[in-house]
């Protein structure tokens, strides 16, 4: 019988070197194409997250100063007890309001709003805006507010109407509302002193007077003003453009020539400011005032910041409308990519920061501010923005 072997084959062939140098090439070539497509949309993508970044933060600093406008004249006295003036009661620079400063009220009572136009205190000289109320300072005290009166035996009481209720650290003072014309809003004293704790015992001297009707009498306005001893009857915050230090540099990202918008509470304590940033990389800041200058209760004239200089409390309470503030800030960081329009009317680079007319070209208050000379040569490569505000003070009437 024969056999017939069978015979197995193998193949022990690969591929070759010009076989890889060929796919390494198209593999190459793929990846290239690849990463050029897809590094534009990381760099938007990147560029995108950050003007997001930005306007969040603008959002909310700006948000911090809507609050603070519509608060301004919380709890500010309105007169004092005749020829009698609170002691001590001190102001310091910039905008001394205190008595004897420059454009203060004669009749040493707290304005709600002061502010100064091209102030040489603001970056850029940009305008400077000060804001007096109760609860522009961020504490426990400065948010409480109640009503002080008696109870059935005659009892000096106390009513909470904030959240938190007195405690007897806390320093108040009290405002007796309007019980007869000419006596509006008037600041009760004990002698020379205007602030007691908040204990029923302190508030002894400030309290109405008892009545038949206690405990549905009289009753006085308390509001909380600080946990230490004030120095004068109200809290006062300051809005500007600070420039930057070496302690205090702007994030990278700004562009050259900006500073960081604060809010800057005085202190009742050693009379000097606590600075809060709000918004970095702020180029310009204006303030605008709608107000009634002729006394038909709408608005008739548009003033720039120095449009109160020279009011009383009451004008000021009388004549303010409106308040609107301007922020010139930039989006994102710089952009080699992108270049900001000129002007379309002037052909300059300029930026109008202020009220516009209806026209859109027309400017009402503020100021055009030119990039070029205050930011440099690298200013058309940030995306400028104006964001503006308008807010109606609620607490001025």
């Amino acid at each position: 019988m024969e056999q017939h072997g069978k015979t197995l084959c193998r193949d022990d062939s690969g591929f070759s070197l010009l076989e890889l140098i060929i796919y390494m090439a198209l593999l190459g070539i793929l990846m290239t194409m690849v990463f050029s497509s897809f590094t534009p949309v990381m760099r938007t993508s990147s560029q995108q997250w950050r003007i997001a970044k930005t306007k969040v933060e603008t959002g909310v600093g700006l948000d911090l100063l809507r609050s603070d406008l519509e608060h301004a004249g919380f709890g500010l006295p309105w007169e004092f007890p005749a020829g009698v003036t609170p002691s001590p009661y001190f102001e310091p620079a910039p905008l001394a309001d205190a008595p004897g400063a420059p454009n203060a009220d004669p009749l040493n009572v707290p304005r709600a709003v002061i502010s100064e136009d091209a102030s040489a205190f603001s970056m850029n000289g940009s305008d400077y805006l000060a804001i007096k109320a109760l609860n522009v300072v961020l504490g426990d005290t400065s948010q409480k507010w109640g009503l002080l009166g008696r109870a059935a035996d005659h009892s000096v009481s106390i009513q909470s109407l904030s959240d938190s209720a007195f405690v007897g650290t806390d320093r108040v003072i009290v405002i007796r509302p309007e019980v007869s014309p000419g006596e509006n809003r008037q600041l009760v004293m004990n002698g020379t002193d205007y602030f007691a704790h908040a204990i029923p015992a302190d508030l002894t001297p400030f309290a109405p007077p008892e009545t038949p009707q206690d405990p549905n009498g009289l009753r006085y306005l308390l509001y909380g003003l600080d946990d230490i001893d004030p120095r004068r009857p109200f809290n006062r915050t300051d809005y500007y453009i600070n420039a930057p230090t070496a302690a205090n540099p702007l994030p990278a990202r700004c562009a050259p020539g900006t500073g960081t918008l604060v809010k800057a509470t005085l202190n009742q304590a050693d009379d000097n400011f606590t600075i809060m940033p709000i918004v970095d990389c702020v180029a310009d800041f204006q303030v605008v005032y709608d107000l009634d200058t002729n006394g038909d209760g709408g608005a008739d004239t548009i003033a720039d910041a120095s449009g109160l200089n020279g009011l009383t409390a009451q004008q000021i309470r009388d004549q303010v409308k409106s308040i609107r503030c301007y922020v010139l800030t930039h989006e994102g960081g710089v952009d080699p990519r992108y270049t900001q329009p000129l002007d379309p009317v002037t052909g300059l680079p300029t930026i109008n920061v202020g009220e516009v007319a209806a026209d859109g070209v027309t400017l009402l208050a503020g100021r055009p501010f030119d990039l070029n000379a205050n930011i440099g040569p690298t200013w058309a490569n940030y995306r400028w923005k104006v964001y503006g505000l308008a807010v109606t003070p609620r607490n001025l009437k």
